[in-house]
């Protein structure tokens, strides 16, 4: 399936918190790839090619950390990641930069931040134009 707006992969533990925004990137025209797991989300990454990835900091099976240099290693600038935690010190948001996240996003927020956030790193896809003009001789 494919989306407008790119595919999103969604990394977040939280079940409830993981469906609200999964319901709430859905609804904005995204495609979404979730998951609360941090080896299962490089696997869906390896599956799916996700535009960019939303990922939280502290997971189970990989840090959010660990997710994003797997990411960036196998994907370079093709993905855009989004690292987002309730640790907000200087140096948590020092080790997501170096890790190649392009954001870091302080927990809590609210649905506008995230939007976006991901609308500036996901524009909407471009569709080529293809033209139909053919060409006629007239008058031969």
């Amino acid at each position: 399936m494919s989306s407008r707006y790119g595919t999103i992969l969604l990394v977040e533990d939280d079940p409830d918190l993981r469906s609200t925004l999964e319901t709430l990137l859905h609804s904005a025209g995204y495609e979404v790839i979730a998951t609360g797991n941090g080896l299962r989300a490089v696997e869906l990454a390896y599956e799916h090619k996700p535009t960019a990835a939303i990922v939280d900091m502290l997971l189970p099976g990989q840090s959010g950390f660990q997710v994003t240099l797997a990411l960036k290693e196998r994907f370079g600038d093709q993905i855009r990641v989004v690292i987002m935690s309730g640790y907000t010190s200087e140096a948590h948001q020092h080790y997501a930069s170096a890790a190649g996240a392009e954001q870091f996003l302080p927990k809590p927020f609210g649905p506008s931040t995230l939007l976006n956030i991901v609308a500036a790193m996901c524009p909407p896809c471009q569709t080529p134009v293809v033209s139909t003009r053919r060409k006629v001789k007239i008058g031969v």
